[in-house]
């Protein structure tokens, strides 16, 4: 009974910080995208140079979901900007990279984890936390099932690009 109430009580809390985060998202969005528009060419050159970015991980679960296979490409600096700003507006309410917050840190998760089980836990967390065992002891770990954002897959692959270049630091 009482993990019955604690999960109802997760569930409304994760409703009311989605509903609150679209709405963030929507102007977060517009700022961000100001910001990275103004000077980035160098700083982009900049990053690139100095950060080695690791190739994905090739072996281990891919998890349930949509995304059966993903096609390794070199690292992308516009796709992973493109990520930065959606993980801020869509992902940093329930996670942070180094921190716990309502969902586990990301920092390492590109290292762990293959491409295919990320986009999969993004584009579908319920079937990943009642079908993927590594999902569900993070649901146990957490006792917060992760929220579906409705993301597309390209929404989703720049996302994990981002969280690619972060490991790479």
């Amino acid at each position: 009974m009482i993990n019955y109430i604690k999960i109802i009580v997760a569930l409304a809390v994760v409703s009311v910080i989605t509903s609150c985060g679209n709405n963030v998202s929507e102007s977060s969005g517009n700022e961000q995208d100001g910001k990275q528009q103004m000077g980035t060419a160098s700083d982009d050159q900049e990053n690139a140079a100095t950060i080695n970015v690791h190739d994905y991980l090739n072996v281990g679960s891919k998890g349930v979901g949509p995304i059966t296979a993903f096609e390794r490409k070199p690292f992308d600096q516009s796709l992973a900007d493109e990520g930065n700003g959606l993980f801020i507006t869509k992902c940093s309410m329930c996670h942070r990279l180094d921190a716990k917050l309502l969902g586990p840190p990301l920092s390492g998760v590109t290292k762990k984890r293959t491409p295919e089980w990320i986009l999969n836990m993004m584009l579908a967390p319920e079937k990943m936390i009642e079908q993927d065992e590594e999902a569900k002891k993070l649901f146990e770990e957490y006792q917060t099932p992760m929220t579906n954002l409705g993301l597309t897959e390209e929404e989703a692959i720049s996302v994990l690009e981002y969280l690619r270049q972060e490991d790479a630091k």
